[in-house]
C-alpha cells in the first residue's frame, strides 16, 4: 500500500472517529458545552421583602386541618384538609351536606383567591385527606383514609371497603364534578398520604398498610416484609385503572411519606427501622441508626432504579420529596441524628432536641448538599416544594426562638409552636426565612408555588390572632382552622434552565474506545462501549 492510500485512510480515520465522537456525546451534554452557564453566585432579588398578600381562615363551628395544597397551571388553587363541622363553607358542592364523624373538604380558589367551589367528601365515620395534586387538565386528584364502609365511589378500582382503615383515592373535574374514586387495600390498616400526578394524567401515591392482602400488580416485591407496616407505591391510569404496586420494606416498620414524579419516574421519601431495606445503586446501603430515612426511585413500568439509606445513627425520616424543574431533587425531614449528613451546609451542627433536614440530590441521585435548619427547640418539615428559579421552599412548624430567620415577616410566638416558611436557593443559600404565627400553636403542613414564584401555605392554626390580609374569613371558627396564606416578591434567582426532554434520550454518559487498525492491503475501526448505550423513552 502506498503513502497516498496510507494519507486517504488516516484522513478518513479521523473524520470517522470525530464523527463517532460527536454522536456519541449526549444531546443535552452538548448542549452545556455550547451554553454560557449564568452566574449563580450574583441573586437578582427583587428589592422589596416578602409581603403577605393573602391570608384567612377557612372553616366552620367545629375544627378543621388544612394538609394540601396545590397550584393548577392557570393560578387557581386547589386544597384538602378535614373538617368535623356541619357548616363548613361550601359551594357548586358535589356534597353539601356532613356525612359522618370527619369528613373531607376539596375547595377551589380562583387565582384571584375568589372561591370557586368547596363540597364535603366522606361517609358515615371519620376521613381525612393528606394531600392532593392537580392534573393538566385541569382537575385535582386527592389521597387519605377512610373508616367509612359507605365512602362515595365512582368509576372504582374496588368499591368495597376492605377493613379498619382504607386508603382512598379520588379524582374530581376542574368544576368539581366526581370522575372517579377508589377504596384502595386489604384487610388490615391502610394509610395513603402523598399522591403525585404525570403529565399523562397517571398518578403514583404512597403511604403504609399492615395488609398482607394489600393489591399489588407486576410489583417490585409482592409479598408484606414484616414489622408493623410496609410502605407501598402504587400507579393509576389517569381514569383510575391500577398500572403496577408493589410493597417496599424490610422486616421491621417502613412507611412512605411523600412521593414526587418527572418523565414518568417516581420519587419516594419516608423512613424505614429495617436493616435489610433494599438498596440498589445507594449512596448509603447500611442501615445507621433507630430509623433511617429513605429515598427511592421507581421506573414508570415500576422497576427499581435507585433506593439508599439516608441518615446517622439515631431518628431520622424524610417527610417530603419535590423534583426540581432542572431534574434535580429535593428531600427535607426530621432528624434526631447530631451526625447527620450535611454537605456544601448552611448549617452543619446540630441544634437540639430535633431539627429539620433540607438536601438536594442530582437526577440520578448523587448528593448536591445537605443542612441542618433549626433552632434551640424542636422543628419539624411536612412539605418542600422547588421554585421556579431551581431552589426550594419549606414549610413546617418550629419550637425554638432563634430560628432561622431573613427578611422576617413576623417573630417568634412565645410558648408555642409556629409554622415556619424558608426559601432556599438551588446552591443551598438561605434566601428567605419567617415565622408565621399568632400567639397560640401554628403548623405549616402543605406548600405550593405559582409561575412568578409566589408561594401559598396551608396549615392548621389554634391562634385567634393568626394574622389574615384581604381575608375569606377572617375568624377563628373554633378550636382549630385551616388556614391558606400567600407571599408575593419572594427572592428569586436567575430562572431555573429547563431540564432535558424526557423522551428518547441519552441516559447515561456514553464512552467509547474507538480503534483504526491499518494493515497491508486492509483497514478497519473498531468501536468498544465502555458505557453501553442505553437510549430509552419513558412515558410522560
Amino acid at each position: 500500500m502506498g503513502k497516498k492510500s496510507h494519507s486517504i485512510i488516516s484522513l478518513l480515520s479521523i473524520i470517522l472517529i470525530l464523527s463517532a465522537i460527536m454522536f456519541l456525546i449526549p444531546q443535552q451534554i452538548q448542549s452545556t458545552i455550547n451554553k454560557k452557564i449564568p452566574d449563580t453566585d450574583v441573586v437578582a432579588i427583587n428589592a422589596t421583602y416578602p409581603n403577605l398578600t393573602y391570608s384567612t381562615y377557612i372553616g366552620g363551628s367545629d375544627s378543621e386541618r388544612g394538609y394540601g395544597i396545590a397550584v393548577s397551571d392557570d393560578g387557581s388553587y386547589f386544597i384538602t384538609g378535614s373538617t368535623d363541622s356541619d357548616d363548613f363553607p361550601t359551594k357548586n358542592a358535589y356534597d353539601n351536606t356532613r356525612n359522618g364523624d370527619r369528613d373531607v373538604f376539596i375547595t377551589k380558589f380562583s387565582s384571584n383567591d375568589s372561591l370557586l367551589w368547596s363540597t364535603f367528601f366522606g361517609g358515615n365515620h371519620l376521613d381525612y385527606s393528606k394531600d392532593i395534586a392537580f392534573g393538566e387538565d385541569g382537575s385535582c386528584y386527592i389521597i387519605g383514609t377512610t373508616m367509612s364502609p359507605d365512602f362515595p365511589t365512582e368509576n372504582a378500582f374496588d368499591s368495597t371497603h376492605n377493613g379498619y382503615d382504607d386508603v382512598f383515592l379520588a379524582k374530581f373535574s376542574a368544576t368539581g364534578a366526581l370522575l372517579w374514586s377508589t377504596y384502595f387495600g386489604g384487610s388490615d390498616h391502610d394509610y395513603g398520604y402523598s399522591i403525585a400526578v404525570a403529565s399523562d394524567g397517571s398518578c403514583y401515591v404512597t403511604g403504609e398498610t399492615q395488609s398482607i392482602d394489600f393489591p399489588t400488580k407486576h410489583a417490585f416485591d409482592n409479598t408484606y416484609n414484616g414489622g408493623n407496616f410496609d410502605a407501598f407505591i402504587s400507579k393509576f391510569s389517569t381514569n383510575g385503572i391500577l398500572l403496577w404496586s408493589t410493597y417496599l420494606g424490610g422486616s421491621s416498620n417502613d412507611n412512605g411519606y411523600s412521593i414526587a414524579t418527572t418523565c414518568g419516574s417516581c420519587f419516594v421519601t419516608g423512613f424505614t427501622w429495617s436493616s435489610e431495606f433494599p438498596t440498589l445503586n445507594a449512596n448509603d446501603s447500611t442501615h445507621n441508626g433507630n430509623r433511617d430515612a429513605f429515598i427511592t426511585k421507581f421506573n414508570a413500568d415500576g422497576s427499581l432504579l435507585y433506593s439508599t439509606f439516608f441518615g446517622g445513627s439515631y431518628i431520622d425520616e424524610g417527610n417530603a420529596i419535590a423534583v426540581s424543574c432542572d431534574g434535580s431533587f429535593y428531600v427535607t425531614g426530621y432528624t434526631v441524628s447530631s451526625d447527620f449528613p450535611t454537605m456544601n451546609a448552611f448549617n452543619d451542627t446540630y441544634g437540639s432536641w430535633g431539627d429539620v433536614f433540607v438536601a438536594k440530590f442530582t437526577l440520578t441521585g448523587v448528593p448536591l448538599w445537605s443542612t441542618f435548619l433549626g433552632g434551640n427547640s424542636i422543628e419539624r418539615s411536612y412539605d418542600i416544594i422547588a421554585s421556579t428559579d431551581g431552589g426550594c421552599f419549606v414549610t413546617g412548624e418550629t419550637g425554638s426562638t432563634n430560628f432561622p430567620t431573613k427578611n422576617t415577616f413576623a417573630n417568634y410566638s412565645e410558648d408555642n409552636y409556629d409554622a415556619f416558611i424558608t426559601k432556599f436557593s438551588s446552591e443551598g443559600d438561605l434566601l428567605w426565612s419567617t415565622y408565621l404565627s399568632g400567639n397560640k400553636t401554628d403548623e405549616g403542613n402543605g406548600i405550593a408555588v405559582t409561575a412568578n414564584s409566589s408561594c401559598y401555605i396551608i396549615g392548621t392554626t389554634f391562634s385567634p390572632d393568626f394574622p389574615t390580609e384581604n381575608a375569606f374569613d377572617d375568624t377563628l371558627g373554633a378550636v382549630t382552622d385551616a388556614f391558606i396564606t400567600k407571599y408575593a416578591n419572594v427572592p428569586t434567582l436567575t430562572p431555573c434552565p429547563p431540564q432535558p426532554p424526557c423522551s428518547n434520550t441519552v441516559n447515561d454518559v456514553n464512552l467509547f474506545l474507538v480503534f483504526v487498525v491499518v494493515m497491508p492491503g486492509i483497514a478497519f475501526i473498531m468501536i468498544i462501549p465502555l458505557v453501553f448505550l442505553s437510549r430509552r423513552k419513558e412515558s410522560s
